[in-house]
């Protein structure tokens, strides 16, 4: 019995030491892309100032996610992801992001996901923010600017074992390496065409749960958007406001966001969303 148990220590020991040795390999080799810097200039825009402006910012940033989303109540910042040894990310208090950053780094923030010090942001959906347009991201920008300043929560970034094991296999990357993978781009001149609104609609709002080419998570957490082939208008109109699917089921964060987020959606921009997953879903083999 002696022997059975100094066997089963030794045991128990090696794969503490395996184990160990593992989660060092994982912090040493994925530290150099954690920590790397990207040389990307910044590009002026445009922040209006008016009223109006403003005040369609403030719908802007309530359909996607930016207020009284992932950063708490308004923007005051919240812990946005907390799961053990994968990560912990805090999204900080906005506005005093905002008050510490120029225009220009917030749209290399917010739409090439590098932060002032040239690091990648983690957590901020940027490949999907990367498609605003000029227009809607000076309107974000001028409403967050129109609030008073807060004193919530700065950002915070711990990145586990876990995360870092998928970093090692490509499955996960830093923001700014994934803007890159998930290229090419819409252009302004797609957004011309038939179904150019409803595209840039789905790029700018769906790709944050359903994957950059709308074919669904990975994990199979979002459906491949051709789903909504099925739906009438009248019923996609119902889903965008209210998360009520047909068949009547709960969908959980889907219910959450679109009366969160999705409400806020006008009828235009709802139809013109709609139009276009329909064309798309045709398009599919």
């Amino acid at each position: 019995m002696k022997k059975l148990l100094r066997w089963l220590g030794f045991g128990v020991l090696l794969a503490v030491v395996l184990a160990g040795s593992a989660v060092a390999f994982a912090y040493l080799s994925t530290e150099p892309l954690i920590r790397r810097h990207y040389d990307l200039s910044l590009r002026p825009i445009a922040v209006p100032t008016d009223e109006a402006a403003i005040a369609e910012g403030r719908r802007l940033a309530l359909v996607r996610g930016c207020f009284d989303g992932c950063h708490g109540k308004g923007v005051s910042g919240a812990e946005f992801w907390v799961e053990p040894w994968v990560a912990r990310l805090v999204a900080p208090e906005l506005t005093q992001v905002f008050a510490r950053h120029s225009d220009s780094e917030l749209e290399r923030i917010i739409r090439r996901g590098v932060r002032k010090d040239g690091t990648s942001t983690w957590g901020m959906p940027s490949s999907m923010f990367y498609h605003l347009s000029d227009d809607d991201l000076g309107k974000i920008v001028a409403f967050i600017r129109s609030l008073p300043l807060g004193d919530g929560p700065v950002a915070e970034v711990w990145i586990g074992p876990l995360w870092r094991l998928d970093l090692l296999h490509d499955r996960f990357l830093p923001y700014a390496e994934e803007i890159v993978r998930d290229a090419p781009w819409m252009t302004a001149e797609d957004m011309q065409g038939e179904h150019g609104r409803g595209r840039y609609l789905a790029l700018t709002v769906c790709t944050e749960c359903h994957s950059m080419d709308l074919n669904g998570a990975p994990d199979g957490s979002a459906p491949n958007l051709a789903i909504v082939v099925a739906y009438s208008e009248p019923q996609f109109a119902k889903l965008m406001k209210t998360g009520v699917p047909l068949g009547g089921q709960k969908l959980g964060l889907m219910e959450l966001v679109a009366i969160e987020r999705f409400s806020n959606f006008t009828e235009d921009e709802v139809r013109d969303l709609y139009g276009y997953l329909v064309a798309r879903a045709k398009e599919l083999p």
